[in-house]
């Protein structure tokens, strides 16, 4: 998938040697020679994609709004659309040794790995139609408008600490009464219709020490702050729009769970838009993972480790908010079961953390050395690998296991050394995002189990 087109792979069975099929099969893609399989995303471009009358496509979901367009076409045309995680993909591809960073061997792993699992839709990710994928949609352009104001933010606050600096650094949160911001809102000469409290900054302006000395708040300052209040009612009628869909009866037991857990109303809107309906979980696993809270383990030898990069990165970062604020802090825990089963989770983690003061450097310091030693190992290998090329041998392969060995065991004896310039600042800071990220993934079970009590399904 690219910005204007897309590279198609046409496959009709699945192939024996991958690596020898797409040296043979794989077009060229120049001026003179064009790629007969990438197609634009106009008149010209769609009409021959329709013209291979396939079974379906098969998309892989980075660049959603560029893909949008080509399913909702080939949906239109009563083609079937399948969509393969990320995950998948790479490792499908890597497993059967195609290139990497080559569109035509991603195209062909996406369409092997489409024939391969054809029956299972477990292997697929779900793209809810209808009102959920209108939530998901409204969920992004809100964070779209969010990330529009932070510049904007930063650039007035700039302008005040000239024009007016005793407001410059103040928190101006959305006024419970009509949802807009108080301190935007008088820069911009907006008038608002409260009984209360509308002459706090002109009171404070009058006696601005930037005023005394004949600085006035400049033109630019008062245009920004008029396009942060434009952003914020936008953002007001997306909210609005995402609390209508949230009202609709079907959604009401989902809803009733969450406020329980605590989950404010956003980030509800955007794991609804993941997880409805529940019943098409059978596994807490697959829950967690649709959230971005699973964990796939990646051990081998006497390393274990364990990647919890799968899923939705917006939920994970929205279930970190969730725990950072409404758990972590004790008197914001909902008054409840749920709550007080939250709550002592972190409290224990962050327990063990508290009475073990040498934990954290253990650590650290294993992770200092894990970074040296791939370091020193990369290091190596491009020092030597380009002269020996393709011809090492044994020995010389065994001579580099044994030097890095060596390193290794030299890190070990240094670990007191790395332990003394280990800051326990940042060590703590790394504990309290695992604590909160293990909490989360904790809420994620609990979840799980309500709304299944609370759907029936």
């Amino acid at each position: 998938m690219c910005k204007n087109s897309v590279v198609a792979w046409e496959l009709e069975e699945i192939p024996k040697n991958f690596k020898a099929f797409f040296r043979e099969h794989k077009r060229k893609n120049d001026k003179e020679s064009p790629d007969p399989l990438k197609f634009y995303a106009n008149e010209e471009g769609i009409k021959a994609l329709l013209a291979l009358k396939p079974d379906a496509i098969v998309l892989e979901p980075t660049g959603v709004h560029y893909s949008w367009i080509w399913a909702r076409i080939c949906k239109s045309e009563g083609i079937t659309v399948k969509w393969v995680g990320h995950q998948e993909a790479t490792h499908y591809r890597q497993q059967h040794k195609l290139p990497d960073k080559n569109d035509q061997a991603d195209a062909l792993a996406l369409a092997a790995y489409t024939l391969t699992h054809w029956h299972n839709p477990d292997a697929f990710l779900e793209f809810e139609a209808g009102k959920i994928a209108e939530l998901r949609h409204l969920w992004l352009q809100l964070q779209s408008v969010n990330r529009i104001k932070s510049p904007v933010i930063n650039r007035i606050r700039q302008q005040l600490a000239r024009e007016f600096p005793e407001v410059a650094m103040n928190d101006t949160k959305p006024s419970a009464t009509d949802g807009k911001e108080p301190l935007w809102c008088w820069l911009a000469g907006i008038k608002r219709n409260l009984k209360t409290r509308q002459d706090y900054y002109d009171k404070v302006y009058e006696k601005s020490i930037a005023k005394k000395y004949g600085v006035e708040i400049s033109n630019f300052t008062r245009r920004l702050a008029n396009n942060l209040c434009e952003l914020r009612d936008w953002e007001i009628e997306i909210e609005i729009s995402i609390l209508e869909i949230l009202e609709m009866p079907e959604f009401k037991p989902y809803r009733q769970v969450m406020n329980n857990f605590g989950i404010p109303g956003r980030c509800q809107g955007l794991l609804l838009s993941q997880i409805y309906p529940i019943s098409k979980f059978e596994s807490i696993g697959r829950f967690k993972r649709r959230l971005g809270m699973g964990a796939n383990e990646l051990s081998s030898g006497d390393t274990e480790k364990m990647n919890a990069g799968n899923g939705s990165k917006l939920c994970r970062s929205q279930l970190y908010l969730w725990i950072y604020n409404a758990i972590a802090v004790e008197r914001c825990r909902p008054k409840n079961h749920i709550g007080e089963k939250l709550g002592e989770f972190y409290d224990k983690r962050k327990s063990q953390f508290q009475d073990n003061p040498e934990l954290w450097k253990e650590k650290i310091v294993e992770r200092e050395q894990q970074k040296a030693l791939y370091e020193f190992k990369q290091k190596l290998e491009a020092s030597i690998l380009p002269i020996v090329g393709k011809d090492a041998t044994p020995q010389i392969k065994a001579l580099l296991e044994l030097t890095l060995a060596s390193m290794q065991a030299n890190l070990i004896k240094t670990s007191g050394e790395i332990s003394t310039k280990v800051k326990e600042t940042e060590a703590k800071k790394g504990f309290g995002n695992l604590i909160i990220n293990q909490t989360a993934a904790y809420g994620c079970r609990l979840l799980f189990r309500e709304l299944k009590k609370a759907v029936g399904k």
